[in-house]
């Protein structure tokens, strides 16, 4: 290809790197409002050199209007599930080239498992295109591929040309990498019906506990949603809660509590009101733990194995629900088990 032909692919390329910046921020915000969990967005612009090749090896007549891939963006997703979520978004959100489009995995014949992921062309619409920020990108075209973290897993070991995975292999292994590839389908769709059992309980435990029957083990779900109810029925402000709660579960099993119902048995009738006097801040570990100290600390000292300290900060609402004498016996455990730190 002449000079003259291809004077135009660098100035392209330099809008396409605006264009790949920006549509990447534009999609992860729209997934966060959205509230559709992923594990990245990313974007490439193609470089010249593989973008003449592209040319070249496709026989392009009319590149400029052909290469609808100088611009990639590559989402990767959770579950199975959020793919048609995400797929409906961009279809919202953006202009789409259906002519130049695919889903993968319709093109597969119904004996085949391999690559399987969605695949757009789209422009950034008549909307957009209007705003100052993205003037002169308005017409350029770019690819959206939509894939789970196991559909992209296949996809890398199968199909990038520098792994041994690639080519044609001889029939008694090509048969067993396929094999292998159904069996990450599976689990695809395993993970997809799990996350949406998950989604199921949560909406369970809400009702049940919103109807006041509490009569539901305590696990990381549960836990986490009654608490969450509570905070909001009154008016607590929580700090960010961590999402591994296990050792907290094993805390209030080892302290008698394994029902939500024997949980909310224990909840000191004030706290909420002097949380919020104090404007406290905490999170799901220091508030249960509270509970459980103002229950009965005697108790949580003797048969609750815990790694943690307290320190003067953590002690402003027991102060205030634990008598002098009570409190300071109570400290004074602590510090034989070095679990009280002291402020310089």
């Amino acid at each position: 290809m002449e000079d003259k032909d291809t004077n135009w692919l660098d100035s392209a390329l330099m809008a396409h790197n605006r264009l790949t910046e920006s549509v990447v921020i534009i999609i992860e915000n729209l997934l966060k409002a959205n509230n559709i969990d992923y594990l990245t967005v990313t974007g490439r612009t193609k470089d010249k050199k593989s973008a003449l090749e592209k040319i070249n090896r496709k026989s392009y007549k009319n590149p400029k209007s052909q290469m609808t891939d100088l611009s990639g963006i590559r989402i990767i997703l959770y579950f199975e599930s959020d793919i048609n979520k995400v797929s409906e978004l961009i279809s919202d959100s953006f202009d789409i080239d259906f002519d130049n489009s695919l889903d993968k995995s319709k093109v597969l014949s119904k004996d085949q498992i391999g690559y399987r992921s969605v695949h757009y062309v789209c422009t950034l619409g008549q909307g957009r295109s209007n705003l100052p920020e993205y003037l002169e990108l308005g017409e350029l075209k770019f690819e959206v591929q939509v894939r789970t973290i196991l559909q992209h897993a296949w996809a890398e070991l199968a199909h990038d040309s520098s792994y041994k995975f690639s080519g044609t292999l001889p029939p008694e292994i090509e048969r067993k990498l396929y094999l292998y590839a159904g069996m990450l389908e599976i689990a695809d769709k395993g993970f997809d019906e799990i996350s949406a059992q998950i989604d199921s309980y949560k909406k369970s435990v809400d009702e049940k506990s919103k109807a006041g029957d509490y009569s539901i083990s305590i696990d990381s779900i549960s836990l986490s949603e009654f608490f969450n109810s509570w905070a909001s029925k009154n008016n607590i402000n929580i700090t960010s809660s961590p999402k591994n709660t296990s050792e907290l579960i094993q805390e209030l099993s080892l302290f008698g509590i394994k029902t939500l119902a024997e949980l909310n048995d224990i909840i000191p009738k004030e706290y909420a009101t002097i949380y919020n006097k104090l404007e406290d801040e905490s999170n799901i570990l220091g508030v249960i733990r509270d509970w459980m100290l103002i229950n009965d600390w005697k108790k949580f000292i003797n048969d609750v194995s815990f790694n943690w300290a307290l320190d003067e900060d953590s002690i402003k609402i027991l102060r205030e629900l634990i008598e002098n004498k009570e409190l300071k016996d109570m400290i004074d455990e602590f510090k034989k088990k070095n679990a009280f730190i002291i402020d310089d």
